[in-house]
Formats: C-alpha cells, sequence, structure tokens
C-alpha cells in the first residue's frame, strides 16, 4: 500500500498510509531537536512512546525516535537542560512524495546554548512500505563542522547518535513479555548492554486500537517489535549498543573512541529501523539484516 508524504512549513513532515499518519518528524521554533513520533507497527500499533514512564522529567528528551549527541566539543544535543544545544532544521525537501518509498532531505544546524553554530548536518529520511502494515526508516547523516576550516570532536559517550523509546509495555522491565536481542544472540540489558551487535531488537506485547474507549476494560494486544540494523560502513564497525531492560536502545558512534570531525572528513552514518509482527526469530530478523547489509545501497 503506497505511503505520502507532506511537509508542513515550521512543524513537522508528516507520512500517511491512506488517510492513517503512520510516522511524523516534528520540528519548529519550540522543539529542541527533532524526533519522529508516532512510528506505527502492524495493525497500527504505536511502537514507540514520548518520554521514560518512570521518570518523565528528567528523561524527557526520550522523545521516541531521536538523533543527538552528549558531548559534540563540550556542549550537549542530548538532554534538555537550559544548558542543552539545539538542532535546528533550517528546511525539509520532499525528494519523493508518494508510494511505496518516501524521501525527505533535511537541513541542519547543531547550536550550542549560546547560539554558536558547531555542526552542519544533512539527513535523509527515508520511509518504505513492508508488508503487514509495517514500516521502515532508513536514517543517513551527515555531519561536518560548521566553520569551513574547523574541527569538532564526538566525545566519548554511550549517547548518541541515535536513539530509541519503545512502548512501555514493551520494555523488559515491566515482566509483560518484552525482551532484546541482539545479533550475537544475547538477551536483555544483562546481555546486550556495551555490547558490540549488527542489531537489536525490541519486542514485547503492544496494544492495537487506539485510546480506551470509555467502559472498556482492556484492548486487545499483539506481540510486535522494533529493530536497528547498524551500518556495516559506520566507524566504528563494531558498533556498542546501549540498551536498557527499561524499554529503551540506542547505537554508541563514539563510546570508548572520540571522533574528530574535520571539513575534509565528515562522518557518515546510516540506521535503518523496522517494525514487526511477532518476536525477532519469528520475523527472520537475522535474514532481513543480512539482505540490507548485501544490498549495497
Amino acid at each position: 500500500m503506497p505511503l505520502s508524504l507532506e511537509i508542513v512549513p515550521g512543524k513537522a513532515i508528516v507520512v500517511r498510509r491512506e488517510k492513517t499518519i503512520v510516522a511524523a518528524s516534528w520540528f519548529g521554533p519550540t522543539v529542541l531537536r527533532p524526533f519522529i513520533h508516532p512510528f506505527l507497527g502492524p495493525a497500527g500499533a504505536e511502537l514507540t512512546r514520548l518520554g521514560h514512564p518512570g521518570d518523565p522529567v528528567g528523561h524527557s528528551h526520550h522523545r521516541s525516535i531521536w538523533i543527538g549527541h552528549h558531548d559534540v566539543s563540550g556542549a550537549s544535543f542530548w538532554e534538555e537542560s537550559a544548558n542543552a544545544g539545539r538542532i535546528e532544521q533550517l528546511e525539509a525537501n520532499a525528494a519523493s512524495r508518494e508510494g511505496p518509498e518516501v524521501r525527505a532531505v533535511c537541513e541542519h544546524v547543531w547550536k550550542t546554548s549560546e547560539g554558536k553554530a558547531l555542526l552542519l548536518e544533512t539527513r535523509t529520511l527515508a520511509f518504505q512500505d513492508l508488508p503487514g502494515e509495517n514500516l521502515a526508516l532508513e536514517i543517513s547523516i551527515e555531519l561536518r563542522p560548521a566553520e569551513k576550516e574547523g574541527r569538532v570532536v564526538l566525545g566519548d559517550t554511550p549517547f548518541g547518535l541515535l536513539g530509541i523509546r519503545v512502548a512501555r509495555t514493551m520494555a523488559a522491565a515491566e515482566r509483560l513479555g518484552g525482551s532484546v536481542l541482539n545479533s550475537q544472540e544475547a538477551e536483555n540489558e544483562a546481555g546486550c548492554h556495551w555490547q558490540h551487535a549488527d542489531w537489536c531488537d525490541y519486542s514485547g506485547p503492544v496494544t492495537v486500537g487506539g485510546p480506551r474507549p470509555k467502559g472498556v476494560e482492556a484492548l486487545p494486544s499483539i506481540q510486535a517489535g522494533i529493530v536497528c540494523f547498524d551500518h556495516p560502513d559506520n566507524s566504528p564497525e563494531d558498533t556498542i549498543w546501549h540498551v536498557r531492560d527499561d524499554g529503551w536502545m540506542g547505537p554508541c558512534i563514539s563510546k570508548g573512541m572520540p571522533r574528530a570531525i574535520e571539513g575534509s572528513k565528515p562522518l557518515r552514518a546510516r540506521y535503518r529501523i523496522e517494525t514487526h509482527a511477532g518476536g525477532p526469530a519469528e520475523a527472520g530478523i537475522a535474514e532481513r539484516y543480512r539482505r540490507w547489509r548485501g544490498a549495497g545501497k
């Protein structure tokens, strides 16, 4: 079923399947850094959420799917605080507006809380319709110094570039059947945290049908999941993952190894996020990754 993409000036990039909004990337003057919400899976289930359910203030920056970094030459573009930097979206252009894949190319500037521009970023968002009402998103990023001959360093931190906060019911800590699995067949935070992997999958029960109507005790639920693929061209190739049982995961691009970005050597990174029904084995996640890695895209 084809997707359609609409850019609402100063507000959002909206992706629909027929009349249903399946994803949206939010930006604008009141948004500290662009984020994607919702990101719907099978049967229209919401697989991500806004904020940490146990710490909504301290983790207000956990906005579903987002890009950021905790240490950009000493400035933070991760949490939401008075001293946090802002990733400002300058423009967005639709490269493809309708079809099985829709694509937007966005230009951003990373500014400190004092307004100093540190990085310029080109971000491509490619949304793809998958069988079974599933959705994929490929995020391609190029970062370069704002100053022509400048040098910016991504510091040693587990926070950045990509974060994913899953639905509360999927979190392993909730003990409702949620679990994490990575490409090394390690499970949950105990097995996946600070480990190298090609991909990481979070799956568990999610409700379908939207908000619960008055008088209805429970909504139906399904088993579904969301997986993040780290592209082999990303450096370091053996990506370390930050994974928590409380419902979040993210590949760390500079954990244990600061990364310098210079005008002649921009940093490029690619990730793919897919939804699926059932668990990772049932959905064939390992084979999906092998196909993506071998596609040469």
